[in-house]
């Protein structure tokens, strides 16, 4: 789901976090899973996701869209400006749901009228 505009994808200004959540991902651990479902749970005041559609804009390292897949979401998508936090949502599909059609990441700005 990349956006092929003929316009800059990344005109707009954005933090640059990827390095960050690159190395934040090299120790993920499964109770730091376990706590972000813990955490969409008490925000979202759900038990799980099932049947639901899970929006992640500035999807970071992709620690909550991971988290909305384990919870039984129909359908994520991961939204991220910052191309190494993208590469981080993929590489954590990849280790965990390398399969999962319902998963869907792009990269862009939901502020980018071209996006």
């Amino acid at each position: 789901m990349e956006n092929k505009s003929s316009k800059n994808r990344h005109s707009l200004q954005y933090f640059q976090f990827g390095k960050n959540w690159k190395r934040f991902l090299s120790n993920l651990s499964e109770r730091q899973i376990i706590e972000a479902e813990i955490s969409l749970k008490n925000i979202l005041g759900w038990n799980d996701l099932n049947g639901k559609t899970f929006l992640d804009v500035g999807s970071g390292s992709g620690l909550f869209s991971l988290a909305a897949v384990r919870l039984g979401a129909q359908e994520v998508l991961s939204i991220e400006a910052d191309p190494i936090c993208v590469a981080c949502t993929r590489d954590l599909k990849k280790k965990y749901y390398p399969d999962a059609k319902k998963w869907r990441i792009g990269e862009g700005s939901v502020l980018n009228p071209f996006f």
